[in-house]
């Protein structure tokens, strides 16, 4: 494993210095962090800013929350739109273009080592184990993103283009590890972590599910091990959350989308102030009832919308639109207490463990009727008066991937799911207006994200991705 320290990725983790001397000079934090920490209540103020740096653009405030689903086909660029994505939305990307989440991931990737590297130098207890565990967490949420977006494949033993892995920060010119090995350090991390969080001075969460804790780890466990068709490991974590956890009832649902209430959330991005960012500012304006992306038809017509809490709590729609005009607008982040785009972005939820489990049951032999049940169990929750189904094969593993659709539309998973079934996208009747591009057909270079030019042009060791 390819391991550095003060790393410079271009624009990555530099704030306040010049392009010829960039590669040369010891980040300020660094500097900080070695005057800085003197205890552990100083480090865990630093891991604070670990988790501030979850807010930004290229992260859990648009790029890994609704930036996905605008690029598959459950959201659309609106007709009102000036122009905002619409060069994702219409796969017309190039290295120049730069979404943001090489340089935020990276930054938070290089806070969370000067945590890491500085929690050696106190005695192992259980207050050390609580902030080492959450930054190893963290970096392993950071690793998975950036592989999620610009790896070449999503192969557990790829030997194919992945991402920098970075454990210790040096200043230097790294080149990208295998997919295999990224996914190696993602599951050795959140492993270290599980354990350390398992012997902790007090709650991880006892102001609410903003922090990374144990229950959360799994969480994230069972979605890297989807993703790696690691299918009986994938069962067995979200089979460790689900027996700890409950699917919200309809009302208790509502209110998780409408005012920020907990309910199934294993872990949340909080968004304390409009300062801090507006999660859901292009989805929905409150105080106009106008969105600059909306809803596809495709994924609104999918719900049962007299019976399914989902659809009362996601789509409003519009009684002055034409047809063909944006019907359906996205409410699922309204603004909390009337605050356009004002909501936290819910990173990992119960629902989602369902589901994951429930896919990986399909992958192993004689566990349809196991899946069955969990996706019953899950529509059980959502639909009043739904009537269980009894379906197995291709026709369940369909059912699977709608389900997924209608409940985490708009949480930044559809893209990635496309690409990890060796599906395309198809837009059909939605593909009009701003949104130019109909069609991208599974395997194409556009499902990964091109490396930032300047991380090209300042590291003569990056290879960027096929055909950019």
């Amino acid at each position: 494993m390819k391991k550095y320290k003060y790393i410079l990725f271009s624009f990555s983790l530099i704030w306040s210095f010049s392009c010829d001397d960039k590669l040369e000079i010891t980040p300020q934090d660094v500097l900080v962090a070695e005057v800085a920490i003197s205890n552990l209540d100083d480090l865990e103020t630093a891991l604070t800013s670990v988790y501030s740096a979850l807010r930004g653009d290229g992260l859990y405030q648009e790029s890994m929350v609704y930036l996905p689903d605008l690029m598959a086909d459950n959201l659309r660029i609106g007709d009102s739109n000036g122009g905002a994505l619409r060069t994702e939305a219409n796969w017309q990307y190039s290295s120049g273009d730069d979404i943001d989440t090489w340089e935020e991931a990276y930054r938070l990737i290089f806070r969370a080592n000067l945590v890491i590297e500085n929690a050696a130098r106190f005695e192992d207890g259980t207050q050390k184990n609580r902030i080492l565990g959450q930054a190893l967490a963290l970096r392993a949420l950071s690793h998975f993103d950036l592989l999620r977006y610009y790896g070449a494949d999503y192969g557990r033993n790829s030997a194919s283009k992945g991402v920098p892995v970075i454990e210790v920060n040096e200043v230097g010119k790294p080149a990208r590890n295998t997919v295999a090995e990224v996914y190696d350090k993602v599951f050795e991390d959140l492993l270290q972590a599980r354990t350390l969080l398992g012997d902790v001075d007090k709650d991880v969460q006892e102001n609410g599910p903003y922090f990374m804790d144990q229950k959360a780890v799994n969480a994230l466990l069972a979605r890297v091990s989807l993703y790696a068709g690691e299918w009986q490991n994938a069962v067995d974590y979200a089979t460790s959350v689900i027996s700890s956890s409950t699917l919200a009832n309809p009302a208790d649902y509502a209110a998780m989308w409408a005012n920020d209430a907990d309910a199934e959330v294993i872990f949340s991005v909080i968004f304390s102030t409009p300062d801090e960012g507006r999660l859901g500012s292009r989805l929905f304006d409150i105080n106009t009832n106008r969105s600059t992306i909306t809803l596809t038809a495709d994924v609104a017509e999918l719900y049962d919308a007299a019976n399914d809490v989902r659809f009362s709590s996601f789509v409003l729609v519009n009684p002055d639109a034409n047809p063909g005009d944006d019907v359906y607008l996205p409410i699922k982040y309204p603004g909390r207490g009337g605050e356009r785009g004002l909501n936290n972005a819910k990173v990992l939820r119960v629902s989602e463990m369902y589901l994951i489990r429930a896919e990986a049951y399909t992958n192993i032999a004689g566990q349809d009727a196991a899946a069955m049940a969990d996706l019953n169990a899950l529509r059980t929750s959502r639909i009043t008066g739904y009537a269980p189904e009894n379906l197995s094969g291709a026709a369940l593993a369909d059912a699977i991937e709608v389900e997924r659709r209608k409940e985490l539309v708009a949480e930044g998973h559809r893209w990635f799911d496309l690409r990890r079934l060796g599906k395309g996208v198809t837009r059909g009747a939605d593909c009009r207006g701003l949104t130019t591009s109909c069609d991208l057909a599974a395997g194409n270079f556009r499902f990964a994200f091109p490396i930032p030019q300047d991380e090209i042009l300042a590291n003569p060791n990056m290879v960027q991705n096929d055909q950019y």
